[in-house]
């Protein structure tokens, strides 16, 4: 049998894993959504920036979702996972 296109199929299906996360604050209405992009370094391990949420949303915060896309996944493959980034979504709280 031919196991190269098993172990292939394998890898492929390993690899294309994506993740996402949502961190629920606030039930109020929502205003803006932010989204952003930050650089981590070795798979992740080793984030470039904090993220102050007062900044970002100075009328409060809703929620936030962090995700690693497919775009994500594909940069860290290319670089053996030395760069790693991660796409987030901020909700900020609607004006009144």
């Amino acid at each position: 049998m031919n196991y190269s296109r098993y172990i292939v199929l394998s890898l492929v299906l390993l690899l294309s894993s994506c993740h996402s996360m949502k961190f629920e604050i606030s039930d109020a209405p929502a205003g803006r959504v932010i989204k952003d992009s930050k650089p981590f370094f070795l798979f992740g391990v080793i984030p470039t920036q904090e993220v102050d949420l007062g900044t970002i949303c100075p009328e409060g915060t809703i929620s936030v979702a962090e995700s690693t896309t497919f775009l994500d996944g594909f940069l860290g493959l290319i670089t053996l996972g030395i760069y790693t980034p991660r796409s987030s979504t901020y909700t900020c709280r609607g004006g009144n």
